[in-house]
């Protein structure tokens, strides 16, 4: 099996109503997206199996996804 990694970013701007996300295999190059630190900010971390395409969709949808979660912390 090739487990894998990829982490998610979500900002949600509550004054405008927009929701941003952003996929990548290394956390800080996330971490560096985002010029500001805000309590609307999320990083979730996503392991499935490279070898199966199912894996990752299943893992992209699974809302109880191994998750990292530093709200405000980026």
């Amino acid at each position: 099996m090739a487990d894998r990694v990829i982490y998610k970013l979500t900002e949600y701007n509550s004054s405008t109503g927009e929701l941003k996300v952003f996929y990548d295999h290394v956390k800080e190059n996330l971490e560096m997206q985002l010029p500001t630190v805000s309590e609307d900010q999320e990083i979730k971390e996503i392991n499935f199996n490279a070898n199966d395409m199912e894996s990752l969709c299943n893992a992209l949808n699974n809302s109880d996804v191994i998750e990292e979660s530093r709200k405000g912390k980026l």
